[in-house]
């Protein structure tokens, strides 16, 4: 594959200079990198040469140079018209590569500004088409993204309360189960609600679902509800932390790292810390994931902060796997840096340097809010994705280090959508038995799991509950085996009240691939 611009000079691989574990992050190299990616390798309509990419865009009504694509594609310009020009020159799911950017962009208040204004919806007409689709039920992940950022626009009062509620509702109930691109703009539909007039709005809906003594899935709605900040909303975080539910503290946990990334200022936990504090003493360490996830939220705080309250804090955070450490650190750098010259090769590039600190961070950021920004980078593109899957599979599966793996297997269950490697598709396909991590692969790649695979699992007993566990991976592939956990005797409550909830909402969901025509 040729790499050349227009003029034959080579394109100098991106990086990020910034350190690897430090404060911030160049988010406008990312981006740019992002684009780049796209335009190289795109399945269907690639374009190799930046003048290639000109002239299809002028096509398409939009006037450009090579330089000032340049500038987009090295993160100096950041220009919402030219990626959603991208995504309907190269065939991508409307308003992935737009969603995936403005989420990390939103993530890091440090990020470029985009120069392109968001297009004003002003006629009844325009917004009851964008109405008409998520009224009806039916929207996908463009069409929610779509009418969110129209409902967001200052002075759109656009629906009532009470059907605003309902179809935010919808949203968070469809975000928890979707994959692929589907779940990218989704969530930037919920968090830009989440950060307009409609905030409240989100954040009632969020305190319903978190209501429901059974509900599943959490953690990406937590996100969304941190991306605004109010004092009331990190009060119930706060609170949530001492839940009964790990559950329901691994979603606060979530919640608070996002709004503290995206806007801790100086003083932002002192008037909670000392809640916080007394629910992480509450929490012994042989609690394990309530432990972990306090232990987590201990560490978003600042040193200074901490510094006044470290006398009242009884035990020792949860140690910080070896891989983590120094030596441990620097040896999982050295594997990405092998799984990306391995990635970049089958992509057709020279070595991509940023390609390997997008997986370190996946697998190796303690961060949450920066290893999720990653994935989203990562899982935007088809050819991406894939390479991305390959390493962090291979990382679950051969890594010395088993906290790792099993981060790792969780991880990859986030990057897979519609593929897996190959090899290990036939391999668990002809297997027959299957542990949780392989049937979490499959479901996530919507592979089918034998239903007596599934049932072994659930009167086996381990690791029924949690984002991981076989009974939500049932509820995902919509298995018979629901019914029957609703059906039987002799399954407790719990067992039940949650097959309950993933009837009410539904299995795994993908929206389906753009048609040429759609592009």
């Amino acid at each position: 594959m040729g790499t050349e611009q227009s003029r034959g000079a080579p394109l100098k691989p991106l990086d990020d200079p910034t350190p690897l574990t430090g404060p911030t992050i160049d988010v406008g190299v990312r981006i740019g990198w992002l684009l780049r990616m796209a335009r190289l390798t795109a399945p269907e309509r690639p374009a190799h040469r930046l003048g290639d990419m000109v002239t299809r865009l002028e096509w398409q009504g939009l006037r450009t140079s090579t330089s000032s694509l340049h500038r987009v594609e090295t993160g100096a310009v950041r220009d919402d018209r030219v990626v959603a020009a991208y995504e309907e020159a190269l065939a991508l799911a409307p308003h992935s590569l737009r969603a995936s950017i403005d989420i990390v962009c939103r993530t890091f208040p440090y990020s470029p500004v985009d120069r392109a204004p968001v297009h004003r919806v002003s006629s009844p007409e325009e917004m009851s088409r964008l109405h008409e689709p998520v009224l009806a039920g039916v929207a996908v992940g463009g069409q929610w993204r779509e009418w969110a950022r129209a409902m967001a626009q200052q002075g759109n009062v656009g629906l009532p309360v009470q059907t605003a509620m309902e179809r935010t509702t919808a949203l968070a109930r469809e975000l928890v189960r979707v994959a692929g691109t589907g779940y990218f703009t989704r969530y930037d539909a919920l968090a830009t609600l989440r950060r307009s007039s409609w905030g409240g709005v989100v954040r009632e809906a969020a305190g319903a679902m978190l209501a429901d003594p059974h509900v599943q899935l959490v953690n990406d709605v937590m996100s969304a509800v941190g991306e605004a900040y109010d004092d009331d909303t990190r009060s119930w975080m706060v609170d949530l932390l001492g839940h009964p539910r790990e559950l329901l503290v691994e979603g606060a946990a979530i919640g608070l790292s996002v709004m503290a990334e995206a806007h801790a200022a100086p003083g932002f936990w002192a008037p909670v810390l000392d809640r916080v504090v007394a629910h992480y003493n509450a929490a012994a360490p042989q609690e394990g994931t309530r432990w972990r996830w306090l232990s987590h939220v201990l560490r978003l705080v600042p040193a200074d902060e901490l510094a006044v309250v470290r006398g009242d804090v009884l035990h020792a955070p949860a140690p910080v796997a070896e891989s983590l450490r120094p030596a441990g650190r620097e040896a999982l750098v050295r594997a990405c840096q092998s799984h990306a010259e391995e990635g970049s090769a089958a992509l057709g590039l020279p070595h991509q340097p940023l390609l390997a600190r997008l997986l370190f961070e996946v697998v190796g950021e303690g961060r949450s809010s920066r290893s999720h920004a990653s994935a989203l980078l990562l899982g935007a593109l088809p050819g991406l994705r894939r390479v991305a899957v390959d390493a962090v599979v291979s990382i679950a599966e051969d890594h010395p280090d088993p906290w790792l793996r099993d981060r790792a297997t969780i991880r990859a269950a986030s990057l897979i959508a519609d593929y897996l490697p190959p090899a290990l598709r036939r391999r668990l396909r002809a297997a027959g038995e299957l542990s949780t991590h392989e049937m979490v692969w499959l479901v996530a790649a919507g592979v089918h799991v034998d239903d007596d695979v599934l049932r072994r699992a659930m009167h086996a007993g381990d690791w029924l509950f949690g984002p991981g566990g076989v009974l939500n991976l049932i509820g995902l592939s919509g298995s018979p085996v629901l019914g029957e956990l609703l059906e039987e005797p002799g399954w407790s409550e719990e067992v039940r009240g949650a097959a309950a909830w993933w009837t009410r909402t539904g299995a795994r969901l993908v929206d389906p691939l753009p048609s040429p025509t759609d592009c």
